[in-house]
């Protein structure tokens, strides 16, 4: 597996999706086992999107032939990043990150170790409750992460347009850990109308904002993974991989920061990134022609010529300000 490294972060560049899940998997059971050997309660804060399908296919099956991770995970708490404010009798709650996880991680999990008594979730549902959800949410989580007894292992991905949970670029990288209201911009929905073309069909029905910690809230983690296996994020990765720079402009280029994180990536998400590195060794710092004509492709919009044209000049003006255009 080839290795890189940007700012602290150890970065893998898997063959496919499949290995990239199973070392992200391997590597959090290691984490939970060896901190619940040192006495410490277990944490895992997970995000909820195709990106992280392959991890918790690995994991689960890593739980399977574990007894030992199976007792863990038995007194293991959970967390999510960021949802919908959509509630479970409303007909859209498939769309939530809650039905994701429990779909596709907790029930299946379950099946094998028994009641996970440790699931929180973020019971948002569009109504003036949410207000005091989001609140106690919030001070659940952080009196996780601040907990010095507590280690918390998390799961992300990176969005098309480099956003953390849905942390994106109009929130300040500085911005104090809580949870956010956050507006759905078009290059987030665009990535949500590729992730999932059977909901949203067109940009209308996509909600039109969604709740999320912020980067500094998931800052707090002890061990962060980062999981990104689509060719769709080559941009993405580029941004926040392909230079030491932090940007506002492209959140999840703050993990570069974090003292123990790794990044496992996909031939195919990585593509780009690769391209500009093996440029550098040769010092060339402009971006190839080829790369550049394939990522404007990413953001390819048929039917809103006019919201393909913003989005590729969003994501030229982060390639000119990271010094490759």
């Amino acid at each position: 597996m080839k290795e890189l490294k940007a700012g602290k972060v150890r970065i893998y560049i898997a063959y496919d999706e499949a290995e990239m899940g199973s070392f992200s998997a391997e590597e959090a059971a290691r984490q939970l086992k060896q901190a619940a050997s040192a006495g410490k309660d277990t944490a895992l804060w997970l995000m909820a999107a195709p990106s992280g399908f392959a991890f918790y296919k690995a994991f689960i099956e890593l739980c399977r032939k574990d007894k030992v991770l199976q007792r863990i995970l038995r007194n293991t708490r959970f967390f999510q990043f960021d949802d919908y404010p959509v509630g479970r009798k409303d007909p859209r709650f498939p769309i939530t990150f809650r039905h994701l996880l429990e779909t596709y991680f907790f029930n299946p999990l379950e099946e094998l170790v028994g009641k996970l008594e440790g699931i929180h979730l973020m019971e948002l549902d569009g109504t003036e409750r949410d207000t005091r959800v989001i609140e106690e949410y919030r001070k659940t989580v952080l009196r996780a992460l601040e907990d010095p007894g507590t280690f918390v292992v998390e799961l992300k991905g990176i969005g098309m347009d480099g956003h953390w949970g849905f942390h994106g670029s109009e929130t300040p990288l500085d911005t104090p850990p809580q949870i956010i209201r956050v507006p759905m911009n078009s290059q987030n929905i665009h990535q949500q109308k590729l992730d999932w073309p059977q909901y949203f069909k067109t940009d209308s029905e996509v909600p039109q904002f969604a709740y999320s910690f912020t980067v500094s809230a998931f800052l707090k983690a002890d061990f962060i993974i980062d999981n990104v296996p689509q060719p769709t994020k080559e941009f993405s990765v580029l941004a926040t991989y392909g230079t030491e720079a932090v940007l506002n402009e492209i959140p999840s280029s703050a993990l570069k920061t974090h003292p123990h994180a790794m990044a496992v990536l996909t031939e195919a998400s990585a593509r780009a990134l690769l391209e500009y590195r093996d440029r550098l060794l040769r010092g060339e710092t402009a971006l190839p022609l080829d790369t550049l004509r394939r990522l404007r492709l990413l953001w390819k919009s048929p039917d809103r010529p006019e919201v393909e044209e913003e989005n590729i000049r969003k994501m030229e003006e982060v390639l000119k300000k990271l010094g490759m255009l």
